[in-house]
């Protein structure tokens, strides 16, 4: 998966200034759609196998994917309707999947009739989750799981976070809100980037030297 810089410096933003936070182990049959309430790109974190968190609470949209044997001993990729899960990491340092056994067309159906994970933290104590089903719209340009996801929030359903549709809701407003002290905003600027310097202003010092050491570290292509 990949998730753009937008992203990225969020992420930098929630953790905290202690460092302390959440290793969410991923899993190769789990595709991440949605992280609090923002959409994560499909390429970041091909080929890494976590992600982390800051402790406390938390919601993903995501959908099971894995290769299943059909009827006459053939293979077919399985995808499961997008999932709503909101959990709690506080004094939680690692969260894995669980994920009952899907092998075959019967063992899928069951699981779209009634779908059954668990969260484990590092000592393989389940951890306690709201679990539901997305709704989604398709449009021609596809689905928006963000938008989706901020709906599902804001319409007070079982797994629905509401501080995500709010906290992570469209940030045009505060960029056109300006100062006399604001640098100017250069045309040539793009929204990302007016979105990585605003939010870099807001972060606190550690956070900054942090973000920066991420960068040095993950130089791009």
């Amino acid at each position: 998966m990949k998730i753009g810089p937008y992203m990225l410096l969020w992420c930098a933003l929630l953790l905290p200034s202690s460092g302390w936070a959440t290793t969410l182990r991923l899993s190769t049959d789990i595709d991440l759609l949605v992280l609090d309430g923002k959409k994560v790109s499909s390429s970041l974190l091909k080929g890494a196998d976590s992600i982390e968190l800051d402790n406390g609470a938390h919601q993903i949209v995501f959908r099971v994917e894995k290769n299943i044997r059909t009827s006459v001993r053939e293979q077919r990729l399985y995808i499961s309707a997008p999932l709503v899960v909101s959990f709690n990491t506080k004094e939680i340092s690692q969260v894995n999947f669980n994920l009952p056994r899907i092998e075959n067309e019967k063992e899928s159906e069951i699981f779209d009739s009634a779908p059954h994970i668990q969260l484990l933290d590092g000592s393989a104590v389940i951890i306690p989750v709201k679990l539901d089903v997305l709704t989604v719209n398709t449009t021609p340009q596809g689905i928006d799981y963000e938008n989706d996801t901020q709906r599902y929030n804001k319409a007070g359903n079982l797994a629905s976070m509401p501080q995500f549709a709010i906290m992570m809701a469209d940030d045009s407003a505060l960029l056109s809100r300006t100062s006399e002290l604001d640098p100017p905003v250069l045309p040539s600027e793009t929204l990302t980037e007016q979105r990585l310097k605003y939010w870099f202003v807001q972060a606190d010092k550690t956070t900054r030297e942090r973000f920066l050491q991420w960068v040095k570290e993950h130089p791009s292509p």
